[in-house]
């Protein structure tokens, strides 16, 4: 397939990026000085840059007075069980809301099949070396004492299962369903990432049961795909 000169500029410059020929945090080059390297009018370079900013490789702030940089490129991890567990002092989760919700009306159609108010509602961002990577919202049911879990989760570093095991309630399976694709709208304003992002995202419903296969949270997350490795193992 032929590609036009500013896919040939886009592909080079994404290159040396992934190479570490430009490193993660310096600045980008200005177009004047890709208008010379690549002999290229200013509208060829600026499509080539504006792919790597929707790809999320090259941070462009707002304000245009400010240079552009090279991103980092995000840490891949293996997901397993509490965020903070996993990300260790490099990760932060910060609480968007924590409730008990009274209303079915309050509630999405999966987990009202699901589960009947009162319920609590744990909504949260995670993060990692300051980059947003996953938006969290999870439910858990009336059978728990959700005053005594919504005051342990609404501490400093809480973590959902340890809380829950403090109260006496062990989870023992998790069950989740995964589906790609990318970056709608709403995703890409939770998520922080640039504007028209043709980033990845996965969104993950996970379920998680006691021994006794008493159903303890739905937790409905949204991930950059490019953070994660996603790793499974189960009978056959």
């Amino acid at each position: 397939m032929v590609r036009n000169k500013w896919q040939d500029i886009y592909h080079q410059l994404r290159d040396r990026i992934l190479r570490g020929e430009l490193k993660p945090g310096q600045a980008f080059p200005t177009n004047f000085e890709l208008m010379k390297e690549f002999n290229a009018h200013a509208a060829t370079v600026q499509n080539a840059v504006n792919a790597l900013i929707r790809e999320g490789l090259v941070y462009s702030a707002e304000n245009t007075t400010k240079k552009r940089t090279v991103r980092h490129l995000p840490y891949r991890v293996k997901r397993s069980g509490d965020f903070i567990k996993e990300h260790g002092d490099s990760g932060k989760e910060i609480t968007l809301q924590l409730k008990i919700l009274q209303e079915t009306e309050e509630l999405p159609e999966v987990i009202q099949k699901e589960m009947q108010p009162p319920i609590l509602f744990y909504h949260t961002r995670q993060t990692r070396d300051d980059m947003v990577i996953a938006v969290t919202r999870s439910y858990f049911p009336n059978l728990l004492p959700l005053e005594r879990l919504k005051s342990r989760l609404s501490k400093p570093d809480a973590m959902i299962y340890s809380s829950l095991k403090s109260l006496g309630y062990h989870p023992t399976d998790c069950e989740e369903t995964l589906v790609s694709s990318l970056a709608s709208p709403s995703d890409i304003d939770e998520l922080q990432m640039p504007k028209n992002a043709n980033i990845p995202v996965v969104r993950i419903t996970r379920k998680v049961y006691d021994y006794r296969g008493r159903l303890l949270q739905i937790c409905l997350m949204v991930d950059r795909a490019d953070c994660y490795t996603f790793q499974y193992r189960f009978s056959l």
